[in-house]
């Protein structure tokens, strides 16, 4: 078993350490020393640091991926929206028993893009109504898109973003 630095420094004093390797205690610090750096080394560089947004708002490019994927959803474009999509990605869906719902997590980007394009089109203004609205918004802490009704939400969809793609989407549904 490897222990990282931190974590052997909090169990055993470089004495002990020095006694089990059967090194002098200055020898294992020099080691400690060499560990620290080589892990500094192979940490990756940060990105230039992006603007964080304000309580509530959500980066400008997550919200571009989410208008494509919308996009790409009502115009029912398969292949724009599996190359939108992780190739591991999953959906997650909840209707709290009162409206209908995936019973399964549906996985892969294939299946997911499938699965929403015929959900969107299966029943053209079956839950749709014109008098709703879509919104940007955290939701749980992801960026999203709620849909709002006059009286409320009826739906958010939470994305769950990585490397420019959708990792997971979290689509929790309410009877409007």
């Amino acid at each position: 078993m490897q222990l990282s630095y931190c974590t052997t420094c909090s169990i055993f004093s470089f004495s002990e350490v020095a006694t089990t390797l059967e090194r002098s205690e200055t020898a294992c610090r020099k080691l400690a020393t060499r560990a620290r750096a080589h892990v500094r080394a192979l940490r990756p560089r940060r990105a230039p640091a992006t603007p964080t947004p304000r309580p509530g708002e959500i980066y400008a490019k997550h919200a571009q991926l989410m208008s494509a994927f919308a996009a790409a959803t009502q115009s029912g474009d398969l292949n724009a929206l599996t190359q939108l999509l992780a190739s591991d990605v999953r959906i997650v869906t909840d209707g709290g028993g009162r409206v209908r719902a995936a019973l399964d997590v549906i996985e892969g980007a294939d299946r997911a893009a499938r699965f929403l394009i015929e959900v969107s089109r299966k029943r053209p203004g079956a839950w749709w109504r014109q008098e709703f609205r879509t919104r940007f918004a955290n939701v749980n802490g992801l960026p999203g898109i709620i849909v709002d009704a006059p009286d409320g939400p009826v739906q958010t969809a939470a994305f769950e973003i990585e490397d420019d793609v959708i990792r997971a989407l979290y689509i929790v549904r309410q009877s409007g």
